[in-house]
């Protein structure tokens, strides 16, 4: 086997790979979600997609072992905040996440961690020994979250809305206590917790 036909093979199977592994950024069946809102500067980082995308079934449990139902959040906007333990700019948002998820109880906008700690119990223990067990979050032990698209930066926030649809990402660190941050996310509630397809 001469070595331009194994680069060709090894070519073929990452594509097929990461085609997979990222069905969803890629997918095309969304609705248009016409034009994008207007970003202040904390939120630059922020990607609103022109077209939202069905969200595949993540395996994603609660720290006591339930699987958890994304679909009790439609009507929702629901922002997935991934994290991990080994990650020092995360821990360094959980107080401000902690404080915006008391502020946003009873609203129609709902932030919850996504640890991809492998080990479960090690999150709990982490939290508790950080006195942040207030934090409301999930677990991801197999990293199921790299289905919707990859993961290239931990913290990474997906932004689904209340149809259970991905209409963007926010990654890396972001002060979350910031005056601006707040009134953008009640626009994305506004735009996608009950979304009409554009």
């Amino acid at each position: 086997m001469n070595l331009s036909f194994k680069l060709l093979v090894a070519a073929a199977v990452f594509a097929t790979s990461f085609t997979v592994g990222a069905q969803t950024i890629f997918s095309t069946s969304g609705y248009s979600t016409g034009e994008a809102l207007e970003k202040p500067m904390v939120m630059k980082p922020f990607v609103e997609f022109s077209k939202a995308r069905p969200l595949p079934e993540l395996r994603i449990f609660t720290l006591e072992g339930e699987k958890v139902d994304l679909a009790k959040y439609r009507g929702k906007l629901l922002i997935l905040n991934v994290w991990g333990t080994w990650c020092t700019p995360c821990i360094r948002e959980i107080p401000q996440l902690i404080d915006l998820q008391k502020q946003l109880k009873g609203s129609n906008i709902e932030i919850v961690g996504v640890a991809v700690d492998k080990s479960v119990a090690g999150i709990s223990k982490f939290l508790a020994r950080h006195k942040m067990s207030e934090f409301n979050t999930w677990s991801d032990p197999t990293e199921s979250i790299e289905d919707v698209m990859p993961l290239e930066v931990v913290p990474t926030n997906y932004i689904i809305d209340g149809a259970g649809n991905i209409v963007g990402y926010l990654p890396g660190y972001l002060p979350w206590d910031d005056k601006d941050v707040m009134p953008f996310l009640k626009k994305l509630a506004e735009k996608y917790a009950k979304p009409k397809a554009n």
